[in-house]
């Protein structure tokens, strides 16, 4: 049955059939093979994949960034950043990857936020002599950081699919993500030196204040998002419900960017983003069920228990399956097929399973940016109009930095624990 499921997977992948029915293809295939008297089971574990009150925060996230970008949030963003990073050298590329990572504070998709800030800094970049290639390499990154960024939606499905407190991956999330932009930023900085990128004019003191009064809403929007869901007054998929109406009034009423007519084209796009999305989880359920009826995944935790004799092996094992599956193909399946399997031979060597999903986060983060099949590098390459050849040169002193901080946040995980052992989410 596993050559069944490998040989149509790889098979429709080619292709270039969608991810989300190839995995219900290559589902159906397999137990087409072994057991098709249980093919009526399929469309059960289909709507199963579906069927969970947390996965209503990913829609509902997804449009208070949409509703955001449309109304002039997005702008606000990158202008605020470039109050506090316009005169340091790169300050540009500085400040669309600070702005990615606040956006990531609203929308919760790394493609959405890529695409979101990139189409607003872009042009200011080429104005700024950055080279093309080098800008497309500065939004793919940012966008890849910002799976650590809470509310991000990898974060909700890991919770999910591994029953791992979202509030405490959430929480986990803040300081790594920072760590991450950080590093990038670093790196921005001395790229700028070595190309003697001008730097952005002098502001003055009464623009620098009115920019950022302009800004208070956005970063209003994210406290209110995160205080809430910390302070216990509402749960993270009643903080997307919050933030859609928040959005919604913001953008409608005191922006004024965002018109009714342009109501159908902000629900058509979040239904497209949530649509692929969901059409991932259900599959992959399916696929789920398909490996368990087979005690593949037992049989895989009990290669890696067999292997892995201490913890640090076994992250090591995990990094390289989630980065090489990342190179290959979308997040979403690897997360949904192998968290419940990895999660409890986690908790056997000692891991806690919160900064265990921290580091899955990250490193499907780094997966985004990755080609062949990153999404993040594919959304960066349409805004620049700029060829993926062209744009991976660039892109891998950042791929290499963010590798180190995986490493970093991997053997130390009081950076992951702090926030949650703080907050009550993990044991000391």
């Amino acid at each position: 049955m596993g050559l069944a499921i490998v040989v149509t997977l790889v098979v429709t992948l080619l292709l270039s059939v969608p991810v989300g029915i190839s995995l219900g293809m290559s589902a159906m295939a397999g137990l087409l093979y072994s057991s098709p008297e249980f093919l009526v089971v399929l469309p059960q574990k289909f709507l199963a994949g579906l069927d969970s009150f947390p996965l209503l925060a990913i829609p509902l996230f997804v449009l208070a960034g949409t509703l955001m970008s449309h109304g002039g949030m997005a702008r606000r963003i990158i202008d605020m950043a470039n109050v506090f990073v316009g005169r340091i050298p790169g300050g540009l590329a500085l400040m669309v990857i600070f702005s990615t990572m606040f956006f990531s504070g609203i929308s919760g998709s790394p493609s959405a936020n890529t695409a979101a800030i990139g189409s607003v800094a872009l042009p200011a970049m080429e104005r700024k002599k950055y080279p093309r290639a080098y800008a497309t390499a500065v939004f793919a990154a940012a966008g890849g950081v910002s799976t650590l960024v809470p509310p991000a939606i990898d974060l909700i499905i890991i919770g999910v699919v591994a029953g791992i407190s979202i509030g405490g991956l959430f929480a986990a999330g803040i300081v790594p993500a920072a760590i991450n932009g950080v590093a990038l930023m670093t790196l921005a900085y001395f790229f700028a030196l070595k190309m003697e990128l001008p730097l952005e004019p002098p502001m003055p003191w009464a623009e620098k204040l009115r920019v950022i009064r302009a800004g208070l809403l956005p970063l209003l929007m994210v406290v209110i998002i995160l205080g809430g869901i910390y302070g216990g007054v509402f749960t993270p998929t009643e903080a997307s419900a919050v933030a859609v109406v928040y959005g919604f009034f913001v953008s409608l009423f005191v922006y004024r960017e965002l018109n009714i007519g342009d109501i159908p084209k902000v629900l058509l796009k979040t239904a497209s983003l949530t649509g692929v999305v969901m059409l991932v989880l259900a599959t992959a359920s399916m696929m789920s069920f398909v490996l368990a009826f087979e005690r593949i995944p037992h049989l895989l935790a009990q290669l890696i228990t067999d292997y892995a004799y201490n913890w640090i092996v076994f992250m090591l094992f995990v990094h390289i399956v989630f980065l090489v599956l990342g190179m290959l193909m979308d997040a979403l399946p690897p997360i949904i097929i192998l968290m419940p399997i990895l999660v409890p031979v986690a908790e056997q060597f000692g891991m806690d399973p919160i900064h265990f999903g921290i580091l899955v986060a990250a490193n499907v983060g780094i997966g985004m940016i990755s080609p062949p099949v990153g999404i993040c590098l594919y959304v960066a390459c349409g805004i620049g109009r700029t060829a993926i050849e062209e744009v991976v040169p660039r892109l891998i002193p950042f791929l290499l930095i963010l590798v180190a901080t995986l490493m970093i946040i991997t053997f130390f995980p009081s950076i992951t624990l702090f926030l949650p052992r703080l907050l009550g989410f993990a044991g000391g």
